[in-house]
């Protein structure tokens, strides 16, 4: 498949997605929490123990010194400015807000996650927690789309998808350039969603029976984040293919007049 065709599938699946990982970490923390973050991860690489202790709570700060030794090792060789990639926000009723940052940071062969955990205290935010993980290629990457992934059966299903979303497209025009069906409101409505459904994670190959589906489109692609696999699914756009026979029949005349 061409280098047109690949990115022109996967600016499809980037539109069927929600929305931007950047608007969904801007609406957990501010600007002000995520250098915090970023901040932290470069303090740890750069060994600065004094900035990190001024932030952290109290138990942090007593084993700080000993876990700096142990992650100097995995964090030297990595270069580069770090970046935010996630943000996780939890909070108990009544309780402290807990936020976990997912800085990525590296080149080449040397990669490293920073998940680091802040706490709310009174109107600060503490540092709770700090964790890294090495890689030797750039995690993020680990679940991108490539298209021949899946080979055969990727095809097969990228295909179904695109039927599906042709299939309520024609439907729905259908209907209104037509002028055949009555009640063309009911009718556009069904035929613009797919019913039950198939899903696949694209990294994995595994694939599910979805029994309470509904795919606006008939055809659905979601990334749950950077280091989340692509899950495409597809629903059988019911109502839509409906139509596209009755509309069949009626130009063969074989419903003989207006169909209802």
């Amino acid at each position: 498949m061409g280098g047109y065709m690949r990115r022109l599938i996967l600016l499809v699946l980037l539109c069927l997605a929600a929305c931007t990982q950047q608007g969904w970490n801007d609406r957990l923390a501010s600007p002000k929490e995520q250098a915090l973050a970023i901040g932290a991860a470069e303090d740890l690489r750069a060994g600065q123990m004094e900035p990190l202790a001024k932030q952290a709570a109290p138990e942090l700060r007593q084993q700080l010194p000993r876990y700096m030794k142990q992650v100097a090792p995995l964090l030297m060789p990595v270069q580069g400015n770090f970046r935010l990639q996630t943000v996780n926000s939890f909070s108990l009723s009544g309780g402290p807000t807990t936020k976990t940052f997912i800085v990525q940071g590296g080149s080449g062969d040397h990669w490293a996650i920073v998940r680091v955990v802040f706490q709310a205290s009174g109107d600060e935010m503490r540092l709770a927690g700090l964790n890294v993980t090495p890689f030797k290629e750039d995690p993020s990457e680990m679940d991108s789309f490539e298209v021949g992934r899946r080979g055969p059966l990727g095809y097969l299903w990228l295909a179904i998808m695109l039927t599906c979303v042709s299939s309520c497209i024609w439907a729905t025009v259908l209907i209104w350039r037509r002028r055949w069906l009555k009640r063309r409101w009911l009718w556009t409505l069904g035929s613009l969603f797919g019913f039950v459904g198939f899903g696949l994670n694209w990294s994995t190959g595994a694939y599910a029976v979805l029994l309470v589906n509904v795919s606006l489109l008939g055809a659905q692609a979601s990334k749950a984040g950077p280091y989340a696999p692509w899950l495409l699914n597809f629903g059988i756009p019911v109502v839509a293919l409906v139509v596209i026979a009755r509309w069949y029949r009626h130009e063969r005349g074989s419903d003989g007049g207006r169909v209802q």
